[in-house]
């Protein structure tokens, strides 16, 4: 595996990249009849179904496309919050090859298969895109969650294919036209289940540059502990890279008795990126 696909399979398993279900089921979206919602009052009601967590595990199946490669992947994803991300992956026979690790400044990355190891500030990764280089945005995007909502003065709300849509306004497009770090404002749609509250899709992208953005799709949602939260997250990447990871959650659990081992064998050698 070359160290360009060793970053990407990095950000495909995370961001990319919950929890013992009691009386948990799976459940479809259905069209229903849409309340009318000021943008501040549909932000509110997302923000009230948003699932929370302090530890999270379940086995994950990892569909992977990047510019010249396809394959998939299964493994463990584990999180802390605030705190760390954490996955394993193997081969089919139950081998591990990759093991990854995220905390709140850096990025671990060890490859079994070739003895190599990574180890860089988490920032060093914007050039896949600077809008995942963050331990709470990767988070976020593995639980459906949204953090930055609260801004509701910058959307207006529409109904698009019997859904909510949370679009930016045209006077926050306006002021960023003058804006001298026009640059970093990302832009952002997203569409919110009008029955669960949840967000199904989310586009995000840079302002001015239409070549760097993330597409997110959420869908199979699974009741755990009074939350919904997606079992199935499909993620495009598009940037200097392309990459698209589908990702598919079983075996939920939760609990406080969660490890997150990881360590360099002496004799890895050591990859920049």
């Amino acid at each position: 595996m070359s160290r360009k696909l060793h970053i990407l399979l990095i950000f495909s398993l995370l961001a990319l990249s919950v929890i013992s279900t009691s009386c948990s089921s799976k459940k479809a979206m259905t069209k229903t009849s849409l309340r009318e919602f000021t943008a501040r009052n549909l932000i509110n009601e997302v923000e009230k179904n948003n699932f929370d967590f302090d530890n999270f595990q379940a086995k994950i199946n990892v569909k992977i496309e990047t510019n010249d490669k396809n394959f998939n992947v299964k493994g463990q994803l584990r999180m802390k919050k605030d705190s760390i991300v954490w996955t394993s992956v193997s081969l089919p026979l139950g081998v591990e090859v990759v093991r990854v690790k995220i905390v709140p400044d850096s990025v671990f990355f060890l490859n079994r298969n070739d003895k190599t190891y990574l180890c860089e500030r988490i920032e060093t990764f914007n050039d896949i895109s600077p809008m995942i280089t963050s331990l709470e945005f990767i988070q976020s995007v593995l639980i459906g969650n949204d953090i930055n909502l609260r801004e509701s003065d910058n959307y207006k709300v529409t109904i698009d294919d019997g859904q909510y849509n949370l679009m930016i306004s045209k006077s926050l497009k306006k002021s960023i036209k003058h804006n001298d770090d026009e640059w970093k404002v990302m832009m952002k749609d997203i569409w919110i289940d009008p029955q669960l509250f949840k967000i199904t899709k989310y586009y995000i992208k840079e302002y001015n540059d239409s070549k760097r953005k993330i597409e997110l799709q959420y869908s199979d949602f699974q009741l755990v502990e009074n939350r919904y939260i997606p079992t199935k997250i499909t993620i495009s990447i598009h940037g200097d890279q392309h990459l698209k990871a589908c990702i598919n959650y079983s075996n939920i659990s939760i609990g406080d008795n969660i490890e997150y081992n990881f360590s360099i064998p002496k004799k890895y050698e050591r990859l920049y990126k």
